[in-house]
């Protein structure tokens, strides 16, 4: 224990007996001896009855020595071996804690208020922010306001010189809002004490402060102190503030001090509230628009008030603009500055809005700056001046960089990270940098971005030395390897001619190959690439290196496979499975079963949740399960999870199954909504019923039935708010949902909520008939307008669809697309949309007039598959060259077109057989219009050419036999002969063997490429997929399909769809829980119906229930489709008629909609 030599006069035996009396009055308990002997007088002292006389009479010295005795012991409280704790110690410790925490922050905030100790400040609050939830609101709304305020003034004085890190951030809010429901009457110099806090608010918390705070210059001043920090929503949640009538009155009166205070706020103004804003109030504020981080539609409404054509100070308006000039269309930007230099200030200006994001690689103004360079030649500019070019290198195609220099090539490879470059570039690339021999471990490295082109020419010149110990830097870049590239990498290491593939020493894992003497030695990081057979890793060896091999990021089926290897014991405690980290993701169901306890069962769950893998589908399904049974038990074990589930982590409450919402409190979700609005990705993993009920249950909490839902309810739901149902949706005034448009822009919207939406928004309220709209309301609808239907968009007048706004409007919906949230949406196919939104310009203006050819601009303003496949022929061969890339990627191509796209890349580069391999590459879907002897002209040989036309789906039948006969003939192969690489490589094309030929394939090599090969949505007969899964059964495969446990068909995925009838009707309930969504999709309707019972059906998880296809539910029974539901929902009774306006899983399988499916089913077979 630390001395105290300045303590003043006080007896020291007095201050004991304070000591103990204040221990038993705060009902801490013992608290732990560690705790007392370390904290001791400390805590005696800041006990004391606390007036000013007490501190004072301190010594500056003693009161910074007790500052520094607690900040010590916290600091050490907050530094735990996670792998070596003692269950019993930390207890204690937590407790003794937790007394100091709960029992003297009041006083402590005194003291720290007294001695300004930034760094005591910092470790009081990390330790504030690691409390359990429900201690830190004991401690906060027990304290008195007046020491309350005292602390947040501590806070915003010492915010400067403290730090917290992102994953505290959420933790912060938490203590910010509670500290704010300390005071009923919130003031502006309170908001003035949170503004450092303000940034870690949730929008709800925000909206409790009164309109009439806005008012206050110093409040005004404080937001603009702190936006940088401040998120999006809680801008917009703030400027929406500003539009409160008795505030300020309507914006077109606003003075120009208040929109130069208010600055911040304004781009996230309403667009319709913005568009009100005048050129003259517009033009006050010139200097400052640039940096204020105005989005597109505000940027034009700014630009159209600033920039003049008509005089001659162009470049000087353009360079006044700064970012501003990212949204400059072409047209504007060559009336006022030409570009024509490469390293001028205005290009490189535009080069930044490309590398921030703002200025879209495939639009026209990046068309126009990538014209500058390659007219002024890449060769004239130095390494580092081509460097600024990065953000637009994928753009630059092929012939472009065979022009550079390799120092020029070199300079550049540290810029390109991620998607920086395209395989095709990548492939050319690296055959240029590679150096042929004595390859080192860091020039391998540096070349770490161009992973993707990797070829079977280049994986010759890198020793499998060098390969093992780049795994470090090369690790990032294994996901964006195809299929087949993966494939190649593991066969680089496997067992050849009876040789030992060597690694490093102690760096890697030893497998055994059947018929091989000797194993094979793996890196690390390919651990989680390998195939089940190749994955032999014995239980001794998994045991004794459960460290290294517990941060791998294990996949599904790996896990499980994995965990059945260890052979777990039962009586496994927490901190054995923590020590396990990834691979308790295989955990099975059965473990999860004994477990004893509540608390326990609870403990592991809240365990697996935190997972980096997460949590599969059919554990998932096991947990909630045994949780519902282990609710029927007698107290106290519900007494562990509480009657609301309030016992049960946020991240759980949300993965809640349908069945069980009605349980949760009021506040329990609240907590969810808050964690949707922090993190959307995370509602959209969950399947779109669950989504819906979950919306729909967090607007009941809001919003009463028969309500309507206020602008405050809206921003409270935020991306829920995507998810209602049709009635839900109508209860929104229209006033309302017009000043929400920008927020539903940004999130993933509901195929019900879509529908509503889209009718909702012609209405005279809010966008009015589609005939009548100008630019204004086309921008205000912004991607919104796919939401109408495409008789809707077409009414659209071509006027408010000038080139710019068409081609803004598509980019929005291409950036949302491509994003991580759209990804996980996947709304519906927009193809007859975006063909009515763009009609007006691709067609011609009068039916006499011949059809536009259009130049690359075109192609870029709009999309490749807009044209026609006369257009695309009539194109310039440089248009054409210039849009290849965007040609090759377009998944909207015909066959005509595709066609049509194809004759001009003959016109750039010959005859199919002088094809190079990168060519290829880049040509992607394109290589579909070739003709069966063209394709056979292609060098089929080399698996990086076989693999790139293995990846691509749409290949006629005829195509199919020409590709693989092709190869199997250049090659000199047997199908017998075809190893586990060809077979990845070969793709979709695999279904170009007949079924005799596919069953001299050997098993033992199939059984490896079927990870890759089950992935694919394979063209293949019901015949050829029966010969595929015979394979798997055979000795070399995986044996009888009753021996198999859930991973095996995890890892097989659509080849499942080939196992027979009898084999499928007798799965067991976990082996159906293994199939892949994927495959549950791709097995033949009639089949689907014929081998699957109901109860069967029923044992589906929710994941696997919503990949039924239509055409699937049109073949079942009604007892079969019921049983679909009842998955869907996760048990609960499907609600009639809320059902059908808030799911899209479940659909009203009355008889004409099922007679239709089979008649469109059959007519599909017959075509």
């Amino acid at each position: 224990m630390r001395s105290f030599p300045f303590w003043g006069n006080q007896s020291l035996m007095s201050m004991g007996s304070a000591r103990e009396a204040i221990f038993s009055s705060c009902s801490c308990g013992a608290g732990g001896k560690e705790a007392q002997g370390m904290l001791g007088q400390a805590l005696m002292l800041s006990s004391l009855p606390d007036n000013c006389s007490f501190w004072d009479a301190f010594r500056p010295e003693g009161r910074r020595s007790v500052l520094r005795t607690v900040g010590e012991y916290l600091e050490q409280e907050e530094q735990p071996d996670p792998l070596d704790f003692d269950p019993t110690d930390s207890s204690s410790s937590g407790v003794s804690k937790m007394e100091l925490l709960a029992c003297f922050s009041p006083v402590l905030w005194d003291l720290l208020q007294r001695e300004k100790s930034v760094w005591a400040l910092q470790i009081l609050v990390q330790a504030y922010l690691h409390m359990p939830p429900e201690n830190l609101q004991q401690l906060v709304l027990s304290a008195e306001s007046e020491a309350a305020q005292g602390f947040l003034t501590l806070m915003h004085r010492s915010w400067a010189q403290m730090q917290v890190p992102p994953s505290e951030e959420q933790a912060l809010g938490r203590l910010t809002a509670l500290l704010l429901q300390r005071y009923p009457r919130l003031t502006s110099q309170l908001f003035i004490d949170l503004s450092p806090l303000i940034p870690f608010l949730a929008v709800s918390d925000l909206m409790r402060f009164p309109p009439s705070l806005l008012a206050n210059d110093s409040v005004l001043a404080a937001i603009r102190n702190y936006s940088p920090e401040m998120r999006p929503e809680q801008k917009e949640a703030l400027a929406r503030r500003l539009l409160a009538p008795e505030l300020f009155g309507e914006v077109p009166a606003w003075p120009q001090e208040l929109l130069w205070a208010a600055l911040p706020l304004l781009p996230h103004l309403p667009l319709e509230n913005f568009l009100q804003l005048s050129p003259h109030q517009i033009q006050a504020l010139e200097d400052s628009w640039p940096a204020a981080g105005l989005g597109p539609g505000h940027a034009r409404h700014v630009l159209r008030s600033l920039v003049n054509q008509s005089v001659q100070d162009g470049e000087e308006q353009v360079r006044r603009l700064g970012p501003l000039a990212c949204f400059l269309s072409p047209e504007e930007l060559q009336s006022l500055v030409p570009l024509n230099d490469p390293m001028g200030p205005v290009e490189q200006g535009l080069l930044e809005c490309a590398a921030n994001g703002t200025l879209s690689p495939q639009g026209r103004v990046a068309y126009e700056l990538l014209g500058v360079l390659r007219s002024s030649g890449g060769t004239v500019l130095s390494p580092q001046e081509l460097r600024v070019w990065t953000p637009l290198f994928p753009q630059l195609g092929l012939r472009f960089l065979q022009e550079l220099s390799e120092p020029q090539l070199r300079a550049m490879l540290p810029e390109l990270q991620g998607t920086s470059v395209t395989p095709a570039q990548a492939a050319l690339l690296l055959g240029r940098l590679l150096p042929r021999r004595d390859l080192s471990l860091e020039e391998l490295c540096s070349l770490h971005p161009l992973l993707p082109g990797l070829s079977s020419q280049t994986f010759q010149a890198i020793p499998r030395r060098v390969l093992v110990g780049a795994c470090s830097c090369l690790a990032p870049e294994l996901s964006r390897l195809s299929a087949c590239q993966t494939a190649a990498l593991l066969q680089t290491f496997r067992v050849k001619d009876g040789v030992k593939n060597m690694g490093a020493t102690g760096a890697s894992a030893a497998v055994c190959i059947p018929g091989q003497p000797i194993p094979t030695t793996w890196p690390d990081c390919l651990l989680p690439l390998l195939p089940l057979k190749l994955l032999q890793l014995d239980s001794a060896a998994l045991l004794a290196n459960r460290r290294r091999y517990r941060e791998l990021p294990w996949s599904e089926q790996q896990a499980q496979f994995l965990w059945k290897k260890m052979q777990v014991p039962t009586n496994l405690t927490l901190r054995d499975l923590q020590v396990l980290g990834t691979l308790a993701g295989g955990m099975s169901c059965e473990f999860l079963q004994q477990i004893n306890s509540m608390a326990d069962f609870l403990e592991v769950v809240h365990m697996i949740y935190q997972l980096p893998t997460g949590v599969r589908g059919s554990l998932r399904t096991c947990i909630w399960a045994e949780l519902q049974r282990r609710m029927t038990m007698p107290e106290p074990e519900l007494a562990t999870l509480g009657p609301e589930l309030s016992g049960l982590d946020t991240k759980l409450l949300l993965d809640l199954p349908i069945r069980l919402m009605d349980r949760l409190s009021s506040e329990s979700i609240m907590l969810v909504v808050e964690l949707v609005r922090g993190t959307p990705e995370q509602l959209l993993e969950l399947t779109p019923p669950h989504r819906a009920a979950l919306a729909e249950r967090a607007l009941e909490n809001l919003a009463p039935k028969e309500t309507t839902v206020s602008r405050e309810v809206l921003e409270t739901l935020g991306p829920l708010v995507g998810f209602l149902g049709i009635e839900s949706t109508r209860r929104i005034p229209l006033q309302i949902l017009l000043a929400h448009l920008s927020q539903l822009q940004g999130i993933c919207l509901g195929e019900p909520f879509a529908t509503e939406l889209g009718w909702l928004l012609l209405q005279e309220p809010v966008l009015g008939k589609p005939e009548l709209w100008s630019q204004d309301e086309v921008e205000q609808a912004g991607r919104l307008v796919f939401t109408l239907s495409p008789e809707a968009i077409s009414l659209i007048p071509r006027e408010a669809l000038g080139p710019e706004t068409l081609e803004r409007l598509l980019e929005k919906q291409q950036s949302w697309e491509q994003s991580r949230a759209g990804q996980l949406c996947a709304g519906p196919q927009l193809t007859a949309k975006k063909a009515a939104l763009v009609a007006g310009f691709v067609r011609p203006t009068a039916e006499d007039l011949p059809e536009p050819v259009p130049n690359c601009a075109d192609v870029r303003g709009t999309f490749p598959s807009a044209w026609s496949a006369t257009q695309i022929a009539e194109m310039e061969l440089l248009d054409f060259e210039d849009c290849l890339a965007l040609f090759a990627e377009d998944p909207g191509l015909g066959p005509e077109e595709l066609r049509a796209a194809m004759g001009k890349a003959k016109q750039l580069w010959g005859p199919p057989g002088g094809f190079r391999p990168e060519q290829i590459l880049q040509l992607g879907r394109l290589l579909i219009g070739l003709g069966e002897r063209e394709l056979q002209e292609l060098n089929l040989v080399d698996w990086g050419v076989l693999s790139t036309l293995g990846q691509i789906d749409g290949w006629s039948s005829i195509q199919l036999r020409g590709v693989v006969s092709s190869f199997l003939k250049q090659s000199g192969r047997h199908v017998s002969h075809l190893d586990f690489l060809h077979l990845t490589a070969l793709g979709y094309t695999l279904c170009g063997l007949r079924p005799e030929e596919l069953q001299y394939i050997n098993s033992w090599e199939f059984s490896q490429a079927a990870l890759f090969l089950g992935n694919l949505h394979l063209p293949c007969s019901e015949e050829q997929l029966e010969v595929l899964a015979q394979l798997l059964v055979l000795p070399g495969g995986f044996g009888p399909v009753s021996n198999w446990g859930p991973e095996i068909f995890t890892e097989i995925g659509t080849i499942a769809a080939g196992i027979p009838d009898l084999a499928i009707s007798a799965l067991l309930r976990g082996q159906i829980q293994g199939l892949t969504p994927l495959a549950i999709s791709v097995i033949p309707p009639p089949k689907f119906a014929v081998v699957f019972s109901p109860t069967q059906l029923s044992s589906l998880t929710s994941v696997q229930a919503v990949a039924v296809t239509p055409e699937q539910m049109a073949f079942l029974s009604p007892e079969q489709r019921r049983a679909v539901a009842w998955a869907q929902y996760e048990g609960k009774e499907t609600p009639e008629q809320q059902g059908r306006s808030t799911a899209w899983g479940l659909q009203d399988w009355s008889q004409p909609s099922w007679a239709l499916a089979l008649t469109i089913y059959f007519l599909g077979n017959l075509l």
